[in-house]
């Protein structure tokens, strides 16, 4: 699967593309330009040296010499990479001066000056034949002088222009493309802020999202994701209020067939009355516990921050005393409940109410599922920046794969022989959640029963 382009990427290739296909563009003109100017430059040298060796044509006797002086031939001959060639031929195409090996021009020229390329010692060369007259007015006919370099020369010094042109231009496209990409993540900066901000939200921040900061074409987008948030908010909102409301209202009713049920059970003699009426007790104790965990849960889930306010508290007092509270409830199913701490103060940011129905929860599932005569031990302990809550008993345990579902609602161990609703772990994972801490299952002591840690981020 290929990697999805970035904004960043896709507006630097469509900024930066079209530079260098000017860059491109401009290269082959200024090639073109650079060889027009260096050609006319050298064919005009190469004519002023023809026009030189012109004025020397002289004749005595009838035979015609070249008064060519010998520090001017000497500096046409020794020439390194601007070697100049050059020949002089008489009226009857004979030799008279230069280079013999120079080849004469294949057509025949009417102009008086004419250039033209062609080959000397398999290099290619540029040519000028300039026809000069003997005697003016003689009738003698003109002479053909010819001067030559090598195209190399012209070729090298071309290269050396363009190299100058088009390496300034170069730099200057990779300068502005490293601008683009600089000013590219400066414009796009807003939205790595807006990613962090809301990746380094918790799923229960519905507020709405800064837009004072986002760039003006980005902010249609955050108000649009706003309104989504308020709407989510809004429907999360009335489903705890519906459920909060079903749970209040069923609360009354249960808590009067409880009591009838209570009276009924010593009114009555009939040993099969009783037994209808302990089932009835049973039933109703049963969806008074699931009523109040419904109520609770509704209590703990996102949009409900504002009815349970956090302060520093000492977590050690808050477990001594809910662990006191449930030690009837253990010695009445024959249960040793047990409190360690091995610190003075246990300070962490929560909420009692809710810090007390999550270990209610948690020593609830120990007791109920803790067979008579077990133990169940509650501890808090130091772990590096962490306060460690663990709830411990050697019950039957849970096994591997249901670790991870028994914090699901409604999801309840099969086999375990003991009633329940399935909400008491879904409860505390909620309060955990809002405590900003973590919770692990995990085997007991010896590797049997049940060991539930709670982490909590220390307050200094």
């Amino acid at each position: 699967m290929s990697e999805p382009r970035t904004l960043k990427r896709q507006l630097l290739v469509w900024l930066s593309g079209p530079l260098i296909a000017l860059w491109l563009i401009s290269t082959i003109v200024d090639f073109d330009i650079a060889n027009r100017f260096v050609n006319l430059a050298y064919d005009r040298a190469l004519l002023e040296s023809a026009l030189d060796i012109g004025r020397q044509v002289k004749v005595h006797n009838g035979q015609i010499y070249i008064d060519l002086p010998e520090a001017a031939f000497d500096m046409l001959q020794t020439r390194e990479q601007g070697r100049v060639y050059y020949r002089v031929t008489g009226p009857q195409r004979e030799y008279v001066s230069g280079d013999p090996d120079l080849p004469l021009p294949a057509d025949e020229f009417s102009e008086r000056v004419s250039y033209y390329n062609d080959v000397l010692r398999n290099r290619p060369i540029r040519v000028v034949a300039l026809r000069v007259p003997v005697q003016p007015k003689s009738g003698k006919g003109s002479v053909l002088i010819q001067v030559a370099e090598r195209v190399n020369v012209r070729t090298e010094f071309a290269g050396l222009i363009i190299l100058r042109m088009v390496l300034p231009q170069a730099i200057l496209i990779i300068l502005a493309a490293f601008m683009v990409w600089y000013a590219v993540g400066r414009g796009l900066a807003p939205l790595s802020s807006l990613r962090r901000e809301i990746e380094n939200r918790s799923h229960r921040d519905l507020s709405a999202l800064p837009v004072s900061q986002a760039p003006q074409e980005v902010r249609p987008l955050i108000r649009a994701m706003n309104d989504l948030l308020q709407r989510l908010s809004t429907v999360l909102a009335t489903q705890q209020r519906f459920i909060a409301d079903a749970a209040h209202q069923l609360r009354t009713p249960v808590a009067g067939i409880k009591t009838q049920t209570e009276l009924a059970l010593r009114q009555t003699q009939s040993d099969e009355a009783q037994i209808t009426l302990r089932q009835l007790h049973t039933a109703t104790e049963q969806a008074t516990r699931l009523i109040n965990q419904l109520l609770l849960l509704a209590r703990t889930e996102p949009g409900a921050e504002a009815m349970h306010a956090t302060a520093r508290l000492d977590l050690n007092m808050v477990v001594r005393e809910t662990t006191t509270e449930w030690v009837p409830r253990a010695l009445a199913r024959n249960i040793d409940l047990g409190f360690d701490s091995s610190l003075q103060d246990a300070m962490v940011e929560g909420n009692v109410f809710l810090l007390r129905e999550m270990l209610n929860n948690l020593l609830d599932n120990a007791i109920r599922y803790t067979q008579p005569g077990g133990h169940v031990t509650v501890r808090v302990t130091p772990d590096d920046e962490r306060i460690v809550l663990t709830v411990e008993d050697n019950g039957p345990g849970i096994g591997e794969n249901d670790r991870e579902r028994v914090f699901e609602r409604f999801y309840r161990v099969l086999g375990s022989g003991v009633e329940g609703c399935g909400l008491g772990l879904a409860i505390v994972r909620e309060i955990v959640i809002r405590h900003n801490a973590g919770i692990a299952l995990g085997p007991g002591a010896g590797g049997s029963g049940t060991a539930v840690k709670v982490s909590f981020p220390r307050v200094a």
